[in-house]
């Protein structure tokens, strides 16, 4: 299936909501496979990995700037160029050059390095806890214990790691007018007023970026916020 599956995508350029449609098609392809939940939960198969790491960050960033006067089309491209996504854009709002007519899109992940440790012990239906609790000992199986954190301790934490991701991949060079889309794996349950610190304290450690904007998303609560970069002539 990987081959197929993944070819309507790659190097096709289409409309942006239409791309989004295929996406969530094809999620639910994978699903209804034998043990297709636990390849989506476990990122064991080519075209899981490549769902829920690119195509559908890619969805979300469409469904967030997609409006009236800025209509996205989307080539997404299987390959190691340092960007995932083309973007061509047309309407008002371009044509006033609010927005480039061409623009590039990277997607990535931001998680606890232990994530993945939750979600096998999910797949074993083991009771998991925060990612910061998961001990592992070697020839010892993972275990999870209950972490408590203390005040806002635990979005200080996960704001060192999108702090992290961020500055890394503003590291590498990108084309001009190249966006960045992050799928959040929380370290906890947060309430809105977590995100919203979540967001300030990422925004106060980040110096200048080269990306035309930032989106940062929690797929679990559907919350989506973009990022008010520090630009070169700021204070």
């Amino acid at each position: 299936m990987e081959n197929s599956a993944l070819q309507q995508f790659d190097g096709q350029l289409m409309d942006g909501l239409q791309f989004c449609a295929h996406t969530y098609i094809l999620f639910e392809a994978v699903c209804r496979e034998p043990n297709g939940r636990e390849q989506i939960r476990m990122r064991s198969s080519k075209v899981a990995k490549l769902l829920l790491g690119e195509l559908l960050p890619i969805c979300r960033y469409v469904q967030t700037c997609y409006r009236l006067g800025r209509y996205i089309s989307v080539r997404w491209i299987d390959g190691s160029q340092s960007y995932d996504a083309e973007l061509q854009q047309h309407g008002a709002l371009v044509d006033q050059g609010f927005f480039p007519s061409v623009a590039y899109l990277e997607a990535t992940c931001a998680m606890h390095e232990n994530e993945h440790w939750v979600r096998y012990l999910m797949s074993q239906g083991q009771p998991t806890f925060a990612p910061e609790g998961i001990s592992t000992s070697r020839g010892m199986p993972p275990k999870s214990r209950p972490v408590a954190f203390n005040n806002d301790e635990h979005v200080r934490n996960f704001a060192q790691i999108l702090v992290g991701l961020i500055e890394k991949k503003a590291s590498i060079p990108y084309p001009t007018d190249t966006s960045l889309v992050v799928q959040c794996y929380l370290n906890s349950l947060y309430t809105p007023e977590d995100w919203q610190l979540l967001m300030s304290k990422v925004e106060g450690d980040i110096g200048v970026l080269p990306f035309k904007e930032v989106i940062l998303f929690d797929s679990i609560a559907e919350r989506t916020s973009q990022m008010i970069l520090r630009r070169r002539n700021d204070a």
